[in-house]
């Protein structure tokens, strides 16, 4: 079960890791006594480009999730009650989630990181990572690759929220609300209810800003380096986002572990708030 359910997002990783480390020491030989940002106090780039892609990301996307779904998923639950509890009821529905889809899960998480890190990538965050006025669009560059390690902390305390409340079932529906009027009978998750706020920030929009971000440096970039290590960097930055779901992936491994225990956690804080009754959800066509 381990292994035809995680062997591929594994394999994923660890291509992910060799090919980092690959282009570490190609950094380390090619800038030598440059850093990448003094929230790290090592002076050599590609030590740091190591510590933050193999081990920092993947660290703190797992704090994030734990942070984010025994935190603040029954906070949002309880919020949502306190707002909506008087207009609709409030059910579980038992479903069995059996299926690993890390990259569904991941991306979203992955473009609300570049976008958060692209938000903060300001001129008093430049001058803080690099230690002085920013001089170049590199150090655009750097401030954004050094501040991934604390926006994809943030960005998994945000989905790890929506994740933990769509799997452990909690529906509202204002079924019988809308039983005598014309309103469109609704039955949602609360948990995707969060979701569709969140990826609002995680969608298209984050990609052309991206895309908008690199157009500054990739000509800078093609003058100053070699050849191998400008195609190096370029098979990291053409397909970015699609990277950053990938140091994801042992949070995600953690969240689908955790999966009925986090669900029985989050099923005893609904009940806690009154959420007692079981949802049964069917649609049926007749002709």
């Amino acid at each position: 079960m381990l292994k035809s359910k995680y062997s591929k997002p594994i394999l994923y990783f660890i291509v992910y890791c060799i090919f980092i480390l690959i282009l570490s020491v190609v950094l380390s030989i090619s800038i030598p006594h440059q850093d990448l940002t003094k929230f790290i106090p090592i002076r050599d780039i590609g030590i740091e480009v190591g510590l933050i892609f193999i081990l920092i990301l993947p660290f703190s996307s797992i704090i994030g999730l734990l942070i984010g779904g025994y935190l603040f998923a029954p906070l949002f639950l309880f919020i949502h009650k306190k707002v909506f509890g008087k207009k609709v009821e409030y059910g579980i529905y038992e479903k069995d989630f059996k299926k690993f889809k890390f990259f569904s899960e991941g991306i979203f998480a992955a473009l609300m990181t570049i976008n958060i890190s692209l938000l903060f990538t300001t001129p008093m965050i430049i001058s803080i990572s690099v230690g002085s006025d920013p001089r170049s669009f590199i150090d655009d560059l750097n401030t954004f690759l050094a501040l991934l390690m604390f926006a994809i902390g943030l960005a998994s305390i945000l989905f790890s929220t929506t994740w933990f409340l769509m799997d452990s079932g909690i529906l509202y529906s204002n079924l019988k609300k809308a039983g005598d009027t014309h309103r469109p009978v609704e039955i949602r998750s609360v948990g995707r209810w969060y979701g569709q706020f969140l990826k609002g920030y995680a969608g298209v929009s984050v990609v052309l800003s991206y895309i908008e971000f690199m157009e500054l440096f990739i000509p800078q970039l093609a003058n100053d380096l070699s050849i191998p290590l400008f195609v190096m960097l370029l098979i990291v930055f053409v397909p970015f986002p699609l990277i950053i779901v990938i140091p994801l992936i042992p949070a995600l491994i953690v969240s689908d572990r955790l999966k009925e225990h986090r669900m029985k956690y989050i099923r005893e804080k609904a009940r806690k708030l009154g959420i007692i009754s079981n949802a049964e959800v069917n649609f049926e066509l007749k002709n």
